[in-house]
């Protein structure tokens, strides 16, 4: 097939998807997979017979034509589509030098930086063009590319101040480009630490880590985490802590950040298990108990290190009176061992239930409850026991009375 044959098979993909030029979310997805399942056959054809430059161009023209296509991608299609097409650019570089030179290749790519295609799906571009190119060269000629930029969103900025983010973004690409040239560690801190952003921090944090200056790294680290504690923010900074201290075989102090993770992550049990394997059976009695000591207020945080550590006393006494997803969750265990305290955690849920519900889906849900309540030994009379009384207590609710109708005395 020739190009153009490919092209015309893109462009009934676009047709069939889309009304009077507009793909809704219900087109959307169909026109997502028409488009990415033609791609993905080119790639297979267009590969086998080292049409490389081919592919590369009808990548790009689809690209360019899924951005200028007006749709309700509210379902993700845009990324799975800008996954293919980053994946099969992967396929070309590796593959296809002998065919389609990177000098070429990187110099289309920042052809395509120049607003033909809107915001994420340039960053894409510049996420790939900033992973791969890394000749002498091909360094100097991204770097002069994003000095072009950076210059042109300054001198728009005074009359349109929304570029602010934008130039913040193109300063973080230009100081990943020193750090690959290998430029003075003083010139990149120079760069970065001239606005007190976050995201400057955080990149500086990681060019001192790859540069080797742990020292500075570490301190840059614990500084995004004394500023920003909460999990969401202080993930990345203590994982990479921990990267650090196990190339410096500094052994307490990622056990240290360990043990911050673990508390920071009481639902993963990965943190937990290594943790523990750090200790001897008597050593972690001990340590244990100093963990249930720690949570002593607020043990129902601890779930899963209580089922672990087959602690189903104290998850029971967390179920009680009413959290209903604590027997959910670890019902198979605990009704075996404690059958009748589930039964009125249940109960005692559907009585909280009942007295806010509102509506239909609240009596459902409702109704649901007494299901799991009639489902076990000894609960079908306490179920009917629940609905009769609710008929009762809420005569006028007739549709919970009708959700409830199955439970009879």
């Amino acid at each position: 097939m020739k190009l153009q044959d490919y092209k015309k098979l893109m462009t009934v993909a676009f047709v069939n998807n889309t009304r009077r030029g507009f793909a809704d979310w219900r087109d959307c997805g169909g026109l997502c997979m028409d488009v990415t399942e033609g791609l993905e056959g080119a790639k297979e054809g267009l590969c086998s017979e080292n049409r490389y430059a081919d592919l590369f161009s009808l990548c790009n023209w689809t690209y360019v034509k899924w951005g200028n296509t007006d749709k309700d991608d509210s379902n993700g299609e845009t990324q799975e589509f800008c996954a293919c097409v980053y994946d099969i650019w992967e396929t070309i570089y590796l593959n296809g030098e002998a065919y389609l030179s990177h000098d070429k290749m990187l110099e289309t790519l920042l052809e395509h930086l120049d607003g033909r295609v809107f915001d994420y799906m340039e960053d894409e571009i510049y996420d790939f063009i900033l992973k791969h190119f890394k000749s002498e060269e091909q360094l100097v000629r991204k770097e002069n590319f994003l000095l072009g930029v950076m210059d042109e969103i300054k001198r728009q900025i005074p009359e349109r101040d929304v570029l602010q983010y934008s130039l913040y973004v193109k300063e973080d690409y230009y100081a990943r480009v020193l750090a690959d040239q290998s430029r003075p560690i003083q010139e990149i801190r120079d760069f970065l630490n001239t606005r007190d952003r976050y995201t400057n921090k955080e990149l500086l944090a990681q060019i001192e880590k790859e540069y080797g200056n742990y020292d500075e790294a570490i301190a840059l680290y614990k500084s995004q985490i004394e500023g920003r504690p909460d999990p969401y923010w202080s993930d990345a900074p203590r994982r990479a802590l921990m990267e650090i201290y196990m190339l410096q075989g500094d052994t307490k102090a990622y056990n240290d950040e360990l043990y911050n993770m673990m508390c920071a992550h009481t639902g993963d049990d990965s943190y937990f298990f290594e943790y523990k394997a750090l200790f001897s059976e008597e050593e972690w009695v001990i340590e244990w108990a100093k963990l249930l000591e720690k949570y002593k207020d607020r043990l129902s945080a601890i779930n899963l290190w209580l089922s672990i550590e087959n602690r189903y006393d104290l998850i029971m006494d967390n179920a009680e009176p009413d959290n209903e997803y604590i027997i959910d969750t670890y019902g198979k265990k605990l009704y075996k061992l404690y059958p009748d305290r589930c039964l009125r955690v249940l109960a005692n849920s559907a009585d909280r239930q009942a007295k806010s519900s509102k509506n239909r889906r609240d009596y459902k849900y409702i109704a649901k409850t007494l299901k799991k309540i009639a489902s076990r030994p000894g609960g079908k009379e306490l179920a009917s026991e629940l609905a009769a009384k609710y008929r009762t207590m809420y005569p006028r609710r007739t549709a919970m009375i009708d959700e409830l109708k199955s439970f009879k005395t």
